[in-house]
């Protein structure tokens, strides 16, 4: 799924999810290059319906406190 994605940096869990809180919306940052937009639109729809909960993501953002880091490309 991430090659798909594109050149995948970082991905992270923000907003109320990474706080603990379930609000039905879950916020996704992922950092990257060439990042395939029209793949992450098509994905949407296909999680929501896996596990009930809105997916939102954020393309290129600088990461809080709060973030929590799921994936994190190694720089080999």
């Amino acid at each position: 799924v991430i090659k798909r994605i594109g050149d995948v940096h970082q991905i992270a869990l923000i907003g109320d999810y990474a706080k603990g809180i379930d609000s039905g919306n879950i916020e996704i940052v992922i950092n990257g290059s060439k990042v395939n937009k029209d793949y992450l639109e098509n994905i949407k729809p296909k999680i929501k319906k896996k596990i009930g909960r809105k997916v939102n993501f954020l393309l290129n953002q600088k990461l809080t406190s709060n973030s929590i880091v799921l994936y994190k490309k190694n720089s080999e």
